[in-house]
């Protein structure tokens, strides 16, 4: 999954029509709900149009070709010109589509054979149910170009997210602005919510003022999106260094998996990949797993006079994970608020450091994701300075060869050496498809030595 789609996937639609309104943006939807008791859906939008049929000649069924085209597991199927009380989507499209790994649908219409689409447990979101068949009423008019959806117009690429409280559409060339205002917004409340779960009266909590404060904030953050946008805009720029296809292609394989799964994969694998010792910053790194190709940076002590001490990461791209080698140093930092800052503005995927780091609340309060032996108050300036850039380096105990693959969450960090990326998620689904067959058959009333025993647990992780 793209960086972009992990953040997306992490919050819900009312975090991001908050910030859309911020920000004066359309994307926000009412009436496209779930059709079912279906799972949340993030994805990238494949647009199709329907109308109604006109011509007695027979015609390929309606978004087949489309199915039929699509090669990628990123993608949501968005259909607008549905017709009042006639379905436009059904069970074998539903099963077609998921076989192809396509994410979800969204209808400006109706569906039946709901039940079809739950069994496969493909989610759906439209504006209802209905059992009246579309066939000899609706044909597809065309695909891949702008719909209007709930008058909302929808791109072909166009972010989408859908969940119990409805549907909403990001514009792709505002993507970035309206993830960092939703995160931001996301986490404003959720504080929020710990403050009356820990017995704050709710009349202090949601006193205006306290929500003047976050609109004041929020504004402010908007107003800078903007600003951005509207500078990178004049001078022909991009915020960062965009990451590459095969990047790309390698961070994905890595979806749905965490460190222990990849952990194990190692182990069979007989490669030493695990971090000793560095773990995530804060709880905020916890909910979510940080994965990207690592942008290497050794630091040494300082010389006389000394040297730079951060200018490197003006070469990092986006999406990758900064990898920091100073040694296991804890007595002076290599990290703190202002590199945290240009990270984020950059779309760095986050910062793992052999060392520690400083000024942590900025990092908490944006999520950026850190995972370090420790913090300490003490700058590295004059202390120490970057050795070397884009070269194999050391973490805790781990060799590390630029463009390795990381992967960390709240169990800490793994590196996967890039040119075993797909050997290692292989590996890590049939032992993670293994250890959900044993808890599968505990809740069928298996003992846990019969599970275990009957899908080899105990050589799960064993070295061929």
């Amino acid at each position: 999954m793209s960086s972009n789609l992990t953040r997306l996937a992490a919050l819900d639609t009312n975090a991001v029509s908050d910030a859309l309104d911020f920000l004066h943006l359309k994307g926000a939807t009412y009436g496209l709900r779930p059709l079912w008791e279906c799972p949340k859906i993030v994805g990238l939008a494949s647009t199709v149009k329907v109308g109604p049929k006109t011509e007695t000649a027979a015609t390929a069924h309606p978004f087949t070709p489309v199915i039929d085209a699509i090669t990628t597991e990123d993608r949501v199927l968005v259909i607008s010109g549905g017709l009042e009380g006639v379905s436009c989507w059904g069970d074998i499209i539903a099963n077609a589509s998921k076989a192809k790994g396509i994410r979800g649908t969204v209808i400006d219409g109706m569906c039946r054979d709901i039940n079809g689409s739950r069994d496969v447990g493909y989610p759906v979101y439209g504006r209802n149910v209905t059992m009246i068949s579309g066939r000899s009423r609706l044909v597809q008019i065309a695909s891949g170009i702008p719909v209007q959806m709930r008058g909302v117009t929808v791109q072909e690429g166009d972010y989408v997210i859908a969940d119990n409280c409805g549907t909403v559409f990001i514009p792709q060339a505002h993507i970035e602005d309206v993830l960092r205002l939703a995160e931001r917004i996301d986490y404003r409340e959720r504080l929020m919510i710990e403050e009356v779960r820990a017995g704050k009266p709710v009349s202090e909590v949601m006193h205006d003022a306290k929500f003047e404060a976050i609109h004041a904030e929020t504004l402010s953050v908007a107003a800078a999106a903007a600003s951005n946008a509207s500078t990178q805009e004049s001078q022909g720029q991009s915020r960062s260094k965009p990451a590459g296809s095969e990047d790309r292609e390698l961070v994905a394989l890595f979806a749905g998996l965490d460190t222990p799964a990849v952990s194990d994969a190692l182990d069979k694998l007989g490669i030493a990949g695990q971090a000793f010792g560095i773990l995530p910053l804060t709880p905020t790194n916890e909910n979510k797993v940080t994965v990207g190709p690592a942008f290497t940076v050794r630091y040494i002590p300082a010389g006389d006079p000394p040297g730079s001490v951060g200018d490197f990461i003006d070469d990092v791209a986006a999406g990758d994970v900064v990898i920091i080698d100073n040694g296991g140093r804890t007595d002076c930092t290599v990290w703190g608020d202002i590199m945290t800052q240009y990270a984020v503005f950059r779309d760095i995927a986050g910062t793992v450091i052999d060392g520690v780091c400083r000024d942590v609340n900025l990092a908490t309060n944006e999520g950026y994701p850190i995972f370090t032996a420790g913090r300490w108050m003490r700058t590295g300036k004059d202390r120490v300075q970057v050795g070397g850039v884009n070269e194999p380096v050391g973490l805790g105990q781990v060799h590390v060869v630029p463009r390795d693959l990381v992967v960390a969450d709240a169990n800490g960090v793994v590196i996967v050496p890039r040119k075993r990326v797909r050997e290692v998620t292989q590996v890590a689904r049939a032992i993670e498809e293994a250890e959900a067959g044993i808890r599968e058959r505990i809740s069928n009333g298996a003992t846990i030595a019969e599970a275990r025993k009957a899908l080899g647990y105990h050589t799960l992780q064993r070295r061929a």
